[in-house]
């Protein structure tokens, strides 16, 4: 009996591995990568790069929809021009002395 709730169990878990709704754009080529962005609107457009890392030479590959990679740079620059130029802080208002 144990043995076929272990065996039931690793079938569920390999199954439910393998059940997924969202395409795996890593392992697409680039001319079925083409053929997915000419069917989808433009900010669903998957583009897919090789992140280098410094003092690596293992090549990773993301991919992103452009609507993703807008996000990122509008975060990224934002937290740029709070670095930059202040924003909003934590401390501001707090004790004496601190605008």
């Amino acid at each position: 009996m144990k043995k076929l709730t272990f065996l039931l169990c690793t079938i569920f878990v390999l199954v439910s591995c393998q059940a997924t709704d969202r395409t795996s754009f890593r392992q697409m080529t680039e001319e079925e990568l083409i053929a997915y962005n000419s069917t989808v609107e433009l900010g669903d457009n998957v583009y897919c790069f090789d992140d280098v890392r410094t003092g690596s030479f293992i090549r990773k590959k993301h991919c992103l929809t452009l609507q993703e990679i807008v996000n990122q740079v509008n975060d990224n620059s934002h937290t740029l021009g709070v670095l930059n130029y202040g924003g909003p802080s934590a401390f501001r208002g707090v004790g004496v002395g601190i605008d």
